[in-house]
Order: structure tokens, then C-alpha cells, then sequence
């Protein structure tokens, strides 16, 4: 089937899919529910099904009838499977495609760490929407450490040591080893949203930001990835990676949605562990790559792939690798987090990211990253940092570098201001701000979700105030009335622009602002 046709029969079954939860629900023992193909003798067949989890998979003559799981629910045939299995490493058959290797300038595909003891993939690039800082993107366990929740601290981001990454400390082992520091790390749920993520960013160094080559490969391979976007996982389409452990695989999306793991070291204590809105890939037919876990099996990933970005056909990242399970089938289970929800997850804490593009043509050039101020100016996704740079002794000016750092901690971690900022539809607000500055036709709504800006900037304002430093609750009180002046109505950049000056907050409009923006 091509692409269309197997997102047409994926969206047949996804509009069932709530109708089929609740059903499934009334059985003991289920767990998670995804589509995908359904498994046969430990393979994997080619006929979409319902994938219904279990605690523990029985016989059926240990089972009543009213407790047997249908084969058919609303036409759509159901996979019993008991929980996935979260294998750490394995060995492998063949030979080993690890690469340590440092790389300058850097590009995605090669090994970061934060220890001396283990190390995972940089997946990609891309920029913080509210400064354009740029960063790399991966895995909260590959920056931070493998436990459940959100972690910010400012840890030194690194290339492993040449060789063995037990050698020494990958952030002692000279200062070119480092090339950054991790900014935020989210791993399973927020409080806000039924979606489960492994995902992390960091800081690039400025010595290594302005020169990155936007494209995937490594030592260990001579291929090489560019990416022209994101994308939908559909079951069924045929996908590629390349890791710092098995190098380039190609492999098969196999499941999407909600999982079961079975996985206690990984689980905060339970025995098992549901992961909402997955990705899961297995290799295809003919892949090279094996893991060894009794026998020898195809795999699409291995530990040390932690953070890769998996591309569909279209060069379109639709997951971020995070874990496998290599014991219950006959072949290895990648299991990855959906980009939607990485990206979400990551802007409903306070951190929105415009995810970078390789050069058209597949060009592999040299890609300068940190932007001047002339091109600066053309990036839609920056308006606040181009009135700010074009006014650089206004209010404006002030308030953003007093700020906005402190702002974005609270809203990550400080409960009322991070409960403010959702309830309020702020990541929404941000997100059509950044939309009218793409596209021409597009207005800023004066209210979304029944919420108007106005709410939202007076329920911020009280959280704030509860939450944060004295300088900030002063200059809160102090420019209340002028921020909801000019945030508060105008529904394009420029008539937003506009009210900025009228309230003073800046001095000038740039005269590149209706031009490249408007």
C-alpha cells in the first residue's frame, strides 16, 4: 500500500478506536489499547488489528466467557498481548557498529552523555521559539537519569571520550568534549496531558551553534539523513534511523498508541507501566543489524540509540527512540515517543521549539545556525526577539533580559504559575502568535478555548506574583497596565507592534516588520 492508502485504513480504525476502549475496558486485566498488526507465533502479520494489553496473558480455559476478549470488536480484529518487556542492552551478533567519535562541526546522529558511564544519540537540532537559542534534542534519561518526571537542572551536555565511555568523565576529559548544557528533561506524563514522552534539550555552546552541519550520519556509516520536517506515525510505512550504537537501520512502524510495559527498573516501582501515544518500529525483512538475546535476532535499535530521531519516507521525523523490547518476538521492538506529543510536551512546560530543516537539495553543506541580525530579522518565529533587538534601550529591551528565564523556570516548575499558564491556554496563545507570523491570512485569536488574552495575562500575573523573585513581582506591578495594553488586543504582529509603542514598551517599529513579517 502507499502512504495514503495506509493512512486511509490507520484513520478507519483510530475513528473506532475511543468506542473500542470502552468496550475493552469492562474486561479485567486490559490495560493499553493501540492499532497495530497483529502478532502470530511471536511474528508479526500484515493485518491491522486492535493491540489489546494485558496484565498477564491466560489460557482461555483458565478464563470464563464473560472475561474472553472478543476477536472482533465494531469489525476490527483484537491482539491479546501480554505487557512489552524493556530490555537494557544486548549484545550483538556480528559486527559492532558503536561509534564514540567525536565530530566538529557537529551534526545529529553521533554520542552525547552527561556521565562517564553510559551515553546515548543526539537526535536533531532546533531553536527555543522564545530567544532562538539553539539546541539539540534527545533523551531525558540519555541528559539526566531514568527516573519519571521533569528535571531542569543545567548539567554539562558532552561527546563521550574517544574509546570507552568508563575511560573518564565525559565532561572532564577536556573542555572540547563539551558542547552544551541540558535545559529541561520530561520523562512519562506532565499533569496536563495523557501523552507519555522520553525526550530532553540542551544548550549548544556558541562555538559549536554557529557552525552545525543540519543533516544525520556518523563514522559508523556512509549514509546520510536530512530532514524536511515532521511528520505522522502511520502503521505500515517504512522508516530509518541512524544511532551512535547499530548506526543506520531501516525498519517498519508496527504499532502506534498506547502501551504496556512491563519493565520495574524503569516503571517508578510498578510492576507495569502504560505508556500513552507510542511509536513502535521493527526492522525490515532484510536488515543487517542483529542483537543477540538467546539467539540471534533483527533489530532496529540497540541501547546507546537512546535519542535518535526515527524519518519516514518523506524525510519527515515522526518519533524520538527512547527503549526496545528484544525478548518477546522473534525480532526487536523499538519503542519511540510520537514528535507531536515531544514538541507538545516540551512547549506546555514552558519550552517551545522550532525543530530545524536540512538545506534543500539534500545539501550537506556547512549550515550556519546562530543567524546575524539582517537575517534575524526574516525569521517569523522570533517576533518578540526582533523588536527587542530593534529596540535596544527600550522597556522592552529591559524586562525580556531582566526576565524571561526566570518566567520560563516558573512555569516548569512553580505548580501555580505552571497550572496558570495551562488552564489559561497559554502554549496555545504562543502558538497562534507564531502561526500569524507564518502565514499572511492568519489572525490572532482574542480568546481561545473560551479563554481571552486578557485572562490569561491577569491569572499569570497572580501566579507570578505568589511564585516569583521580588524583581519580578515589582516590575509586574509596576508595568501591569502597559503589558495589557499591548498584549491584550490587535490580531496581527504589526498591530501588536504597535501597541508595544503606544505603551511604551518600545521605541521604534523595525521597518522590516511589515515586510518580512506581516
Amino acid at each position: 500500500m502507499n502512504q495514503s492508502e495506509l493512512f486511509a485504513r490507520q484513520n478507519l480504525i483510530s475513528s473506532r478506536l475511543e468506542t473500542a476502549k470502552e468496550t475493552l475496558s469492562q474486561y479485567p486485566n486490559v490495560v493499553a489499547v493501540g492499532i497495530g498488526f497483529k502478532e502470530t507465533g511471536k511474528k508479526f502479520t500484515d493485518e491491522l488489528s486492535l493491540r489489546v494489553f494485558v496484565t498477564r496473558k491466560k489460557d482461555l480455559s483458565a478464563l470464563s466467557a464473560k472475561d474472553i476478549i472478543p476477536d472482533e470488536i465494531n469489525g476490527i480484529k483484537t491482539d491479546v498481548l501480554n505487557p512489552l518487556v524493556v530490555t537494557n542492552d544486548s549484545d550483538v551478533c556480528g559486527t559492532e557498529r558503536r561509534t564514540l567519535a567525536h565530530h566538529r562541526p557537529l551534526k545529529a546522529g553521533i554520542a552525547i552523555s552527561t556521565d562517564s558511564d553510559s551515553y546515548g544519540t543526539l537526535g536533531w537540532f532546533g531553536k527555543l521559539d522564545v530567544d532562538d537559542t539553539p539546541v539539540l534534542l534527545t533523551n531525558k534519561h540519555v541528559l539526566y537519569d531514568s527516573t519519571i518526571g521533569t528535571d531542569s537542572r543545567h548539567l554539562p551536555t558532552a561527546q563521550p571520550q574517544v574509546g570507552s565511555p568508563s575511560k573518564c568523565c565525559c565532561c572532564e576529559c577536556g573542555s572540547d568534549n563539551v558542547i552544551g548544557e541540558s535545559i529541561i528533561g520530561i520523562k512519562d506524563t506532565n499533569p496536563f496531558t495523557s501523552t507519555s514522552v522520553d525526550c530532553a534539550i540542551a544548550k549548544i555552546n556558541p562555538e559549536f551553534a554557529s557552525n552545525i552541519q543540519l543533516h544525520i550520519t556518523n563514522s559508523a556509516t556512509d549514509e546520510v539523513l536530512n530532514v524536511s520536517g515532521t511528520g505522522q506515525a502511520v502503521v505500515g510505512q517504512h522508516v530509518r534511523k541512524i544511532g551512535a550504537r547499530s548506526g543506520y537501520t531501516r525498519g517498519v512502524v508496527v504499532h502506534i498508541g498506547d502501551i504496556a510495559v512491563a519493565a520495574p527498573q524503569d516503571s517508578g516501582g510498578t510492576d507495569i507501566d502504560v505508556r500513552e501515544g507510542q511509536v513502535l518500529i521493527i526492522p525490515e525483512d532484510d536488515e543487517t543489524y542483529e542483537v543477540k538475546e538467546g539467539v540471534c535476532k533483527r533489530a532496529f535499535s540497540n541501547s546507546g540509540d537512546s535519542g535518535a530521531v526515527i524519518l519516514n519516507e518523506d524525510d519527515e521525523i515522526i518519533a524520538l527512540n527512547w527503549g526496545g523490547d528484544r525478548t518477546t518476538n522473534v525480532v526487536g521492538i523499538t519503542i519511540a515517543s510520537n514528535i507531536a506529543n515531544v514538541l507538545q510536551q516540551l512547549s506546555d512546560l514552558g519550552f517551545p521549539i522550532s525543530l530545524s530543516v536540512s538545506p534543500s537539495g539534500g545539501d550537506v553543506d556547512r549550515h550556519k545556525a546562530t543567524r546575524t541580525r539582517s537575517s534575524a530579522i526574516a525569521d517569523p518565529h522570533n517576533v518578540l526577539l526582533l523588536l527587542k533587538e530593534h529596540n535596544p534601550d527600550s522597556l522592552l529591551h529591559h524586562l525580556f533580559d531582566e526576565h524571561h528565564r526566570e518566567i520560563l523556570a516558573l512555569i516548569n516548575h512553580a505548580r501555580p504559575v505552571m497550572v496558570a499558564w495551562q488552564r489559561h491556554q497559554g502554549p496555545a496563545f504562543v502558538a497562534a502568535i507564531a502561526r500569524a507570523a507564518r502565514e499572511e491570512h492568519y489572525r490572532i485569536p482574542e480568546e481561545i478555548n473560551g479563554v481571552s488574552r486578557t485572562r490569561l495575562l491577569l491569572a499569570m500575573k497572580e501566579a507570578l506574583i505568589l511564585s516569583g523573585s521580588a524583581a519580578l513581582q515589582q516590575d509586574i506591578v509596576r508595568y501591569e497596565s502597559a503589558i495589557l495594553k499591548s498584549v491584550a488586543q490587535g490580531d496581527t504582529i504589526r498591530a501588536l507592534a504597535e501597541k508595544l509603542l503606544a505603551a511604551g514598551l518600545i521605541d521604534h517599529i523595525p521597518t522590516h516588520l511589515s515586510t518580512a513579517i506581516a
